[in-house]
Formats: C-alpha cells, structure tokens, sequence
C-alpha cells in the first residue's frame, strides 16, 4: 500500500498538530492500560537520551504492541512537552498499514511502512530517518521468544553511519501474556487482549558499548561484531529484570 503521507510529513504542518494530539491521546490510553489494567515494571529509564535524533532504540519483540507499549513507559508523560523524543517505528506494511484508515492512524504515531526488511533502500532510509529523528527497530526481525535470533538491520545502520550512534538496549517481558505469542493467529490474543492484571518488565539498557570496533576493517566482520554486542546487551538486561527474578 503507498503511503497516504510523505515520510517526513511530521515536520510540516497542520498535520504537525494533529499528530501531536493523537500522540499524546494514544500516550494516555496506553498508559491507562500498561500501567493501570496490568503491572509494568520498568528499570533504567534514565538511560533514555534526552535527545530526539541519532539514538536507534533496539529491542527484543513478543506482541504486536510491543511499541506501543515502549513508546508509552519511555516517553510518556514527557512526550506532551518533547513530542521529538519518541522513536519512529518502521512496522510491518501487511499488519499496519492494510486498510487506509490504520496506515493514516499509524503514520500519525510516527510509523513508517516496511515491505522488505532486507530491502538495501530501507537500510539507506534508517540512516535517512536517523539525522533527524530516533528510531525503534526490534532486532529479531520478526516476533520471538529467542533472543538469540537476529537480523542484522541494527547492526548495519550502526557500522553504515557517517556519525557514532547511541544504540540503547530495551528487554521486554510479559506482553505474550496479555497478548499472546508469536505464534498467536486470529483477532482475540494477536489484537485483542486475553487477560489483564498482567505483570511486565520494560528495561531500558546503557549504550551499547562497541569498544574495538574500530580496530576491525571488514565492513561484514564488523557487522557481525555489533550484532553480537546488541544481543549480549539485550540477554544481559534478562539477567538482571526477568519476570522470574523480581517477581
């Protein structure tokens, strides 16, 4: 489906109001729903750069709110007051963007379509989308369980990139329970919720540290170098703010 907007349509106007009030309505509703009808846990909020470009936000993936749910905990209610901050999404076209209401919808909330995750331009578009924006990219590709599993998308833009980008590491944990896993199919547990009272984890990581990197010359070396380094960051704050050891 073509886009209804252009891609940086944020920064013009009027539809630079309106999207400020859908992002900030949308902030309260979740907020309602993430921190009121279920439990959130959240750590390392600090660790979120006060800054609204240059910052690739990289996290593991569960659900299909899964950036809702991040957009929310981490930029909410500062959103109403830096509406730059909040990351720009990059979601799937055939979950999102189908009918042309939820594509309008979904570009007001700063989300840009995405076809072909190993598409060479959209990896150029990152780095496009980077110089004056933050981005939100889920570095399994896909929504899973292992976080081993990796694309190496992040990983690209950040060896790609002109300038050195802060790369923040999120884990999440509890999503599948209200809405199901990856595996979930149909309207009830993929869009609507099974259940609620649900305890999560949101933990928001320190820089990626990519110390010697620059002391690697192959461009695919060292590719492989920082996707590493994502995953190892990400298992880390598992470790330390799993469901199972705060609960």
């Amino acid at each position: 489906m073509k886009y209804i907007l252009t891609l940086d349509w944020w920064r013009q106007r009027p539809l630079l109001w309106l999207a400020y009030v859908i992002i900030v309505l949308t902030g309260f509703v979740c907020f309602f729903f993430f921190k009121v009808l279920n439990i959130t846990r959240v750590y390392g909020r600090h660790n979120i750069p006060k800054v609204g470009r240059g910052v690739l936000f990289v996290s593991n993936h569960q659900t299909m709110y899964d950036s809702f749910m991040i957009g929310t905990i981490g930029f909410f209610p500062s959103v109403i007051f830096y509406p730059s901050r909040p990351p720009v999404n990059f979601a799937a076209a055939e979950n999102y963007f189908g009918k042309w209401y939820t594509a309008l919808l979904m570009q007001l909330l700063r989300a840009v379509s995405v076809k072909k995750r190993d598409d060479g331009l959209l990896m150029r578009r990152y780095l496009q989308v980077l110089e004056k924006n933050n981005i939100l990219i889920f570095y399994q590709g896909g929504r899973s369980f292992n976080l081993s599993q990796s694309r190496l998308g992040p990983a690209w833009i950040v060896a790609r990139s002109k300038e050195p980008l802060e790369v923040i590491p999120i884990y999440i944990e509890g999503m599948s329970k209200i809405f199901g896993g990856p595996k979930t199919k149909g309207v009830i547990g993929r869009w609507l919720p099974l259940s609620m009272l649900r305890y999560l984890v949101v933990s928001f990581g320190e820089p990626v540290n990519f110390s010697g990197l620059d002391s690697i010359d192959d461009v695919k070396d060292r590719v492989g170098y920082i996707n590493q380094r994502i995953i190892d960051s990400v298992k880390s704050l598992q470790r330390e703010h799993s469901l199972q050891r705060v609960s």
